[in-house]
């Protein structure tokens, strides 16, 4: 039988209950280790599988999502008719999409990898798209507000996913996307709560300055916080 790839994407969502646990676990308990995958039971792997690519799902629409919030928010800074306060704010929230859509991109490559390491098929990202929910209007603001729900979300289904993994370095890469997605949605809601700063320095890319939490290099990542070096303590003022 053919699947459309509608019919595929919703079989793939409709799984994230059975990828879930009760309750949230801390991911790093010891050291990274590999677990080559024939020691795992066979149905603890489909369940890591089915997880993995519902993950993987959410992260190619959350890529969609920013492309959407980047339209926006472009159309925002070129439109005079709009105040200027929000024409500025678009800026700075154009370049946050953008990292941050980045980000999500990275985080899809290495979900997409993991799978196919597990000799699994992952998603396909044309499979998914983004739809805001109704009622959404395209105010800088909204965009901001939409963006930091969106990361809220996905650092709960996560934390979810996390509790029910057995996989140690399954468990190694979703813990270090999960505190990158926690990173996103502190800096958007400081934004939509104006508790941070926007001036025209704001480095967009230096905001969540890596896409990962600790290293994921050796399975195929990226760098990780730890390559940040330590800002200075001893200025003056």
């Amino acid at each position: 039988m053919t699947s459309t790839p509608s019919l595929a994407r919703r079989r793939v969502l409709q799984c994230l209950g059975l990828a879930t646990g009760a309750h949230a676990l801390g991911a790093c308990e010891s050291p990274m280790e590999y677990r080559p995958s024939q020691e795992v039971n066979p149905i603890e792997r489909a369940r890591e599988v089915v997880a993995l690519n519902t993950l993987l799902a959410a992260e190619y629409s959350l890529v969609a999502a920013y492309a959407q919030a980047a339209s926006h928010l472009v159309a925002a800074r070129d439109d005079s008719t709009r105040p200027q306060p929000e024409r500025d704010l678009a800026v700075p929230a154009l370049g946050l999409a953008q990292a941050f859509q980045q980000n999500h991109a990275a985080h899809a490559a290495l979900l997409a990898r993991t799978l196919t390491d597990l000799g699994a098929t992952p998603v396909r990202e044309d499979m998914l798209s983004y739809t805001p929910p109704a009622g959404f209007k395209p105010s800088v603001g909204n965009v901001l507000k939409l963006a930091a729900n969106e990361e809220r979300r996905s650092v709960v289904a996560f934390t979810r996913v996390l509790a029910s993994l057995q996989t140690p370095s399954t468990r190694f890469v979703l813990a270090s996307i999960q505190g990158i997605h926690a990173q996103h949605f502190a800096v958007l809601g400081a934004l939509v709560e104006s508790r941070l700063e926007v001036t025209p320095a704001l480095d967009a890319a230096r905001v969540v300055p890596r896409p990962f939490v600790a290293s994921t290099e050796e399975l195929g990542g990226g760098e990780g916080l730890g390559a940040e070096p330590d800002l200075a303590v001893g200025d003056a003022g």
